[in-house]
């Protein structure tokens, strides 16, 4: 097993881990997507690149949403069996296990990502601690798989689209990338939705319009015809040699406007929606840019999660502390490998849109 996969496991840190990213460059500029009435049938249009592309017919129609609250399961919080590690890894649509909802994960792990070596989990070094409420945090960990060019790619990305995960500023990634001679690149880290010292994200809430802010997660006004949410991470927010990742979310629940967003009580569900099962993603990774960087190829290679390059694991600034607004970060250094045989991903056919099964699945997701 390669020295990436050296998990560091901390039992009070089980259920914490995260992913995701975005950005929006003149020649790879991420989409606005929402939902729309077209000849008698719902569409999702994306802006200003993609047609209309067809969405489940359990959509909603672009009319008000009431906002009462629809029936879902409330799991009673319980401590999760720390003895079984199949709670950290993929299962199909529709599982309830330890204090979590039925939910589901997404695509499998590939085949060729553990024949390289890995064996991906939801928790891993990068995971962000107390971002989210633990009982629900593993339910948004979300993998895709796909293939963009001569490049097949997976992904573990954190979505957590509830009110709770769309405060949250940071919000971990791991992505693999194997090129047309087989070989594997690995990256991981955080993905920043804030600026500048804030603690939190640069969180939107709209009433069917985009804000133009970035980085941003937009997210719906309760009482408007709701639109996927955008979740656009500041541009080479985990370091300039990494991808920029962005993604347009089916949403789960309206913006609750005021108290705790860490109470589930306060949380107001969209109705219509089959519970964060349509996702759209898109990625671009620049190989000159890498280059630019200094990073090597061909060899493992660390840096911090904000993507920083260190020496290695024992450096220094591993397991300092960092504050970024009224919040305190332990910086942990994390392996990366990029491989000379890797071309660059980008505009057109780096976009992917996909509708999960969803049967089984209940809220929150």
């Amino acid at each position: 097993m390669r020295s990436t996969m050296r998990l560091v496991i901390v039992i009070g840190v089980l259920v914490l881990a995260v992913a995701l990213a975005a950005l929006a460059l003149a020649q790879d500029g991420l989409f606005l997507c929402q939902f729309e009435t077209v000849d008698g049938r719902l569409v999702m249009s994306c802006d200003p690149y993609l047609e209309p592309t067809a969405v489940p017919t359990d959509a909603p129609t672009a009319t008000p949403v009431p906002t009462e609250v629809a029936p879902t399961a409330t799991p009673v919080p319980m401590a999760p069996d720390m003895t079984d590690m199949t709670d950290m890894t993929w299962h199909p649509a529709g599982v309830s296990h330890g204090d979590r909802p039925a939910h589901e994960h997404g695509d499998p792990v590939p085949q060729w990502v553990t024949d390289a070596g890995y064996a991906p989990m939801f928790v891993h070094n990068a995971g962000t601690p107390g971002e989210n409420v633990p009982a629900y945090k593993h339910t948004a960990f979300k993998q895709l798989a796909g293939r963009f060019g001569s490049v097949d790619w997976f992904g573990v990305f954190h979505l957590d689209t509830n009110p709770i995960g769309q405060a949250g500023r940071f919000h971990s990634y791991q992505l693999w990338m194997r090129d047309a001679t087989g070989a594997v690149s690995h990256f991981n880290g955080w993905l920043d939705f804030g600026v500048r010292n804030n603690t939190g994200s640069q969180k939107v809430v709209v009433c069917g319009t985009d804000s133009g802010v970035r980085p941003i997660i937009m997210v719906n006004q309760a009482g408007c015809a709701p639109r996927f949410e955008n979740w656009y991470a500041r541009a080479g927010g985990s370091g300039a040699w990494a991808p920029d990742v962005g993604f347009n979310i089916s949403p789960t629940y309206f913006d609750i406007g005021s108290g705790d967003p860490a109470d589930p009580a306060q949380w107001t569900p969209i109705n219509g929606f089959a519970n964060n099962v349509t996702r759209r993603i898109e990625f671009a990774w620049y190989r000159e840019r890498a280059q630019a960087a200094g990073v090597p190829f061909g060899q493992a290679f660390w840096a911090t999660q904000w993507g920083e390059r260190v020496s290695g694991p024992d450096a220094s600034i591993c397991g300092t502390q960092r504050a970024i607004g009224e919040r305190s970060y332990t910086v942990v250094c994390l392996e990366q490998m990029i491989q000379p045989s890797l071309p660059s991903v980008v505009f057109p056919g780096n976009a992917v849109q996909r509708t999960f099964p969803s049967d089984g699945v209940v809220l929150p997701n």
